[in-house]
């Protein structure tokens, strides 16, 4: 049972202190384990809203159920023997962490389960039980304070303090140091052995030493963790024996990022073809041998357009929300030499691997700002109204991934400002993944009616040379301020590269435009209110 002696007043304020250490670390390891958490599974679970949702419950749920059960524990044992076993319980808890996600990476959605309850069950199952033994620490550390003989409610809201100080440093050393700087992997190592250490100082000068375990699991830890991040052979021999790390050998970019994880590796069906992949997800397809090939079907729409509705000047301008792999962007500084071209990309890792591994040369006239695509179009609008700089003839949407779609580039506000920094003459295209038969086609349908709010001419194409399908597909959305001309947009050099099938024009609907609005919901998608990942979650669903 916990001993009733109080320690004298220099001894109580030591307590104290420590208690509030003990809160502070232990506070700062949760907050790291949840931010890194969100990375890890992005690879299997894309990155969403429901994805963070989920990761944020289950780490706050699991926090609560272990602040309830270490209150327990505090009651029965001594504190300092109990916060030795919690240490060490956590730490083996935190490098648990890197099997279960490849674990849970392995499952297959039930068709039972929703996208939304998906991501929560497998999130639960791979990070509930790691944060609650993290959430025990507390309040065993504040039991431990409370033996100071000190008035609880100043000692309790000290250690609490600490805590939230803790959550705050944790935070921002993640996002903004820790994740680019070591990767996700090498986090979990070091808080596994941050927890093992901590397991070692609690447990010395104990009568029931734990100290040989202690060693041996850090020394244990220490052999994980080169395996896993070591730049030995040996390590990397090992660590792809066990499941530990990725055979990156044939990669030619790797990197994590404060955005993504970012690698760069050939593409098995095709010859000399690289791959760009964000979180793992295939992003980008590039040609190391011709600028002018397009894999994608959204990527041949495109240049169908941009040749039927080039100016007929050498010197346009193009501007392209994101960079990816820069494919597009490429194929046009090739096909007109002329032209200006301005790429918002805002990972400048992203931009980093196109230069060393994607081809894309250093004196290229592309012209790259590393920044979110809204501020610099904010930045630009500026210039266009006090004719500083000169406004695009084309925009290209390029920012889109089928589990990742930046919200606030959907939403009118963002259409609106697009619209001040484009000439008269200007045409916006997007792509948009989704499925257009019953019960699909919320996003793409929500998608064209915001756009139709700022443009009054707008074209909708399936990235199909058959037209819609039941089939998921990438479909191209163009709008304009002036009435194009519809047989001009249909006609193809690439009988391949896509199908007009729905436009409006100054208010009249045309083709299947208002059956795709009806599917929309006639949704418009403003910076107060744009509920875009659970639009497309009929589509996460079908991953």
């Amino acid at each position: 049972m916990q001993s009733n002696s109080r320690p004298g007043a220099a001894n109580g304020t030591i307590v104290v202190l420590v208690a509030g250490a003990i809160v502070f670390i232990s506070s700062a390891f949760i907050m790291t384990l949840e931010l890194v958490a969100a990375r890890l599974v992005a690879q299997h679970l894309g990155v969403s809203l429901y994805t963070w949702t989920a990761v944020i419950g289950v780490i706050l749920a699991g926090i609560t159920l272990g602040n309830y059960a270490g209150g327990k524990l505090a009651d029965i044992y001594p504190a300092r023997g109990l916060l030795t076993s919690l240490f060490l319980l956590s730490s083996i808890a935190s490098l648990s962490v890197l099997l279960l996600v490849d674990w849970m990476g392995s499952w297959d959605r039930p068709d039972f389960l929703s996208w939304p309850l998906w991501n929560l069950w497998a999130v639960t199952l791979t990070f509930l039980g790691p944060a609650v033994i993290l959430g025990t620490i507390s309040p065993a550390a504040a039991r431990l304070a409370l033996t100071a003989g000190r008035q609880v409610g100043s000692t309790l809201g000290s250690v609490y303090a600490a805590g939230a100080a803790g959550s705050i440093l944790g935070t921002f050393l993640t996002g903004y140091v820790l994740i680019e700087r070591f990767g996700t992997k090498a986090i979990i190592i070091g808080i596994a052995v941050g927890l093992g250490l901590l397991a070692l100082i609690a447990g010395m000068g104990l009568r029931r030493r734990p100290t040989n375990f202690v060693v041996t699991w850090l020394l244990w830890v220490s052999l994980v963790g080169s395996a896993t991040i070591g730049p030995w052979d040996w390590a990397k021999h090992w660590g792809h024996f066990f499941g530990l790390r990725f055979d990156t050998s044939e990669y030619h970019f790797e990197e994590e990022s404060s955005y993504f994880s970012i690698e760069v590796y050939d593409a098995v069906e095709m010859d000399n073809t690289r791959v760009l992949a964000l979180d793992h997800l295939v992003h980008s397809y590039v040609s190391m041998d011709d600028a002018m090939q397009l894999v994608y079907s959204y990527e041949g729409v495109y240049a169908e357009l941009t040749r039927a509705l080039a100016p007929a000047r050498p010197d346009w301008s193009a501007f392209f929300v994101g960079g990816g792999g820069y494919t597009f962007p490429r194929y046009l500084e090739t096909l007109y030499p002329a032209t200006t071209i301005d790429v918002a990309e805002i990972d400048p890792a992203v931009t980093r691997a196109a230069h060393e591994a994607l081809g894309l040369p250093l004196d290229t006239r592309i012209v790259t700002s590393n920044m979110d695509a809204r501020n610099f179009v904010r930045d630009r609008a500026r210039g266009v109204a006090e004719s500083v700089v000169a406004p695009y003839d084309f925009v290209y949407g390029d920012a889109f991934n089928d589990l990742g779609v930046p919200y606030h580039l959907t939403t009118k506000g963002f259409n609106d400002a697009l619209a001040s920094i484009m000439s008269p003459e200007g045409v916006y295209l997007i792509n948009v993944i989704d499925v257009y038969r019953p019960g699909y086609g919320r996003f793409l349908g929500s998608v064209v009616g915001t756009l139709q709010q700022t443009f009054p001419y707008v074209y909708v194409f399936s990235g199909e040379a058959e037209g819609t399908s039941d089939e998921r597909d990438t479909f191209v959305v163009l709008s304009s301020k002036h009435l194009l001309s519809r047989g001009q947009l249909a006609r193809r050099t690439n009988p391949n590269a896509g199908t007009l099938f729905a436009w409006t024009e100054d208010g009249v609907l045309g083709g299947d435009m208002r059956a795709l609005l009806r599917r929309g919901e006639y949704l418009v998608l403003t910076d107060e209110h744009a509920p875009v990942d659970n639009l497309l979650a009929p589509i996460f669903a079908l991953q």
